[in-house]
This record gives structure tokens, sequence and C-alpha cells, in this order.
């Protein structure tokens, strides 16, 4: 049977970059990915422009997507996607893990499964999914979907107000409505909101939809207060339904908190030898929940992993000026340059 030194249990940003730096270390990574593309919650918004990741010019998600994936194969990972981890089981000197699509065997694992396969939160509305193949969306592929129409997005999210601001470049109109009595996005780009054309209204949620003569388009959103919004579509960003069934499984060996992620010390390690574990699903003292600081986390993860491997091994990779791996590499874009 094929060992690998370490098993990547999610490709998202975190997955990707771990793979990357597991792969600067000499250590042979398999990637396994419960969706049918790598990426993560990138997915979920390909046009959303991404501005906090350091040094790194803002870019749409897609882009960047493709350039952490390039990286991620560096090292010649093996990948596999539409595979969903169901069970660990450690034995003396490695692991066994079981997934719908096989079973994989490494010495060492880093858990970067981003909260776990997730969803969308669905509307909670009588007959409305019954219009998600017309105009309630729960995602945003293309803003241009949305030239000259008639807005309305429920939610106050980072997600909310990053739709709201971009698709009122080009509505017709946009109305929000929130919840809650305040925003819970980045306090730069709740205000950027009130500098712009649109209707938010605080203190409401949607009661239920009013379709149209033929029955297939949502025409108006009531509200709970009684109040009609006429829409020509419906956003919901109400934040997401995760599903991990395979720490669930292990919950007398790891530590949750109330939300279900995994409670780690030294950033990235578990109470289990052998598994670590980086990117959203974890939580520590002041964690920063940005993609750049998954980046850290997913280096660390490799390098616990390394020492694992090898006690005599660095602390951590040598850095890329003066790394072997890169030798020829950066001769190469040094002519470019």
């Amino acid at each position: 049977m094929k060992i690998s030194d370490t098993l990547i249990i999610g490709g998202g940003p975190a997955g990707l970059y771990a793979s990357f730096y597991a792969g600067l270390r000499g250590m042979s990574v398999q990637i396994i990915e419960h969706h049918p593309e790598l990426g993560g919650k990138l997915n979920i918004y390909p046009e959303k422009i991404i501005w906090d990741i350091g040094g790194i010019p803002p870019a749409p998600a897609q882009d960047i997507k493709n350039d952490m994936i390039e990286q991620a194969k560096t090292f010649n990972p093996g990948i596999s996607v539409s595979t969903t981890c169901e069970t660990i089981t450690k034995h003396e000197d490695y692991f066994e893990v079981i997934t719908d699509n096989g079973i994989f065997y490494s010495k060492t694992i880093i858990i970067a499964s981003g909260r776990g396969i997730f969803t969308p939160t669905r509307l909670k509305v009588e007959g409305a999914d019954k219009f998600e193949i017309s105009n309630l969306h729960y995602t945003v592929k293309r803003f241009a979907r949305f030239k000259d129409r008639h807005v309305l997005i429920s939610g106050g999210g980072n997600t909310a107000i990053d739709w709201a601001a971009e698709i009122s470049n080009i509505a017709a109109s946009v109305t929000m409505i929130c919840r809650s009595d305040a925003m819970r996005g980045h306090e730069a780009m709740a205000e950027e909101l009130h500098r712009r054309d649109i209707d938010i209204q605080f203190n409401k949620c949607i009661d239920h939809l009013t379709p149209n003569e033929a029955g297939d388009r949502i025409e108006y959103v009531v509200l709970d207060d009684g109040s009609q919004v006429a829409v020509d579509d419906v956003l919901v960003s109400h934040g997401y339904d995760s599903n991990c069934a395979f720490l669930e499984a292990m919950e007398d060996q790891f530590d949750f908190n109330e939300h279900q992620m995994l409670k780690t010390e030294h950033m990235v390690d578990t109470p289990v030898p052998g598994i670590f574990a980086c990117g959203d699903q974890v939580e520590y003292d002041n964690k920063v929940r940005l993609i750049a600081g998954c980046f850290s986390e997913a280096a660390q993860a490799a390098n616990h992993a390394k020492l694992f491997l090898d006690e005599d091994a660095l602390a951590e990779g040598m850095v890329s000026s003066h790394n072997e791996v890169f030798a020829e590499k950066n001769k190469e874009l040094m002519k470019k340059m």
C-alpha cells in the first residue's frame, strides 16, 4: 500500500498552501477534496475582488484561486476531488483514511476542511425552493447577471455587504434588509454602503414571497412588517451550513468550541499526535480570520508534520531565496526582470 508523508483534507486556500509548503519540506502529499473542484469558498464568489492578501494586488477570487492551485501543484501532490472523508483510524505508525472514493494511507494528516462541507443556508420561507431555478440566488457567479435589475439582498455580513457594493454599480436599484439593527461586516465596507444609493432596512426579514402570474418567478418580497419590495432578483446571504461528519465521529479525541471548530494548541496542534489543522476549521486565541491568516497556519501545520516525521528536521523551511529547490526557477525569473 502507498503511504504518503501527509494527507491534507480540504482543497481550499489553507489546504492548497499546506500542499505547497509540505512539498517544499520534501514531503510527499495527497490532497482530498469533497467538492468537484479545488478552491474552497473562493468558488462561491469568483468575481469578488480580494484586497487583503499582503503584497498581492487586488484581484478576482477566481484569479487568486487559480494561482493558489498552480502553486499547490509545484511539488506534484496527489489530488483527489469529489472525495469525501468518512473516517480516520490511527494505526501504530500511519493513519487509514476511508473515503467514498477509496482508502488513503498517510503518516500524518493536516485538516484544512474549512468547517466542513459547506452549503449556503436556505431561506426558511415556504415555497422558496421553487424559485431557485429562476430569481432566488445564494451565490453570485457573475455580477453582470444583475445589470439594470431591481435586486433585494437579505443579510448583513461581509458577503452580503460585498454583493451590495458591487451590484449597486450596475443594478437599477439595490435594497438591503438586515435581521438585526446593525451590519456584522467590516466597518469600512459597511460605511461605504451608506454612501451609495442603497436602501438599507434594519430589523426586518423576509416573511413570504409573492410570485408572478405564471408562478415561476418572485415578483414581490413581503417583509415581516407587511411592506412589499418589487424585485427582479433576490439574493440571500444567511451564512453556511456545514457538515464535517468525520470530525464528529472523533469528537472524543478532539476539543471543539460551541461552533464545532477545532480548538488547537500552538496554532495547529490537535490532541491527536500526527494530526494537525489549519484554516477556518481551527480556533485559537487571537486568530485572524482572513485568507492571508491561513497561510501562516498552513506553513506551521506542514512544519509540525515534518518534525513529527523527523525530530531532527529543521523547525521551519528554508526561505525561497536560499532554497536549492528554487535555484533554477529563480534564475529563469531573474532573466525576465
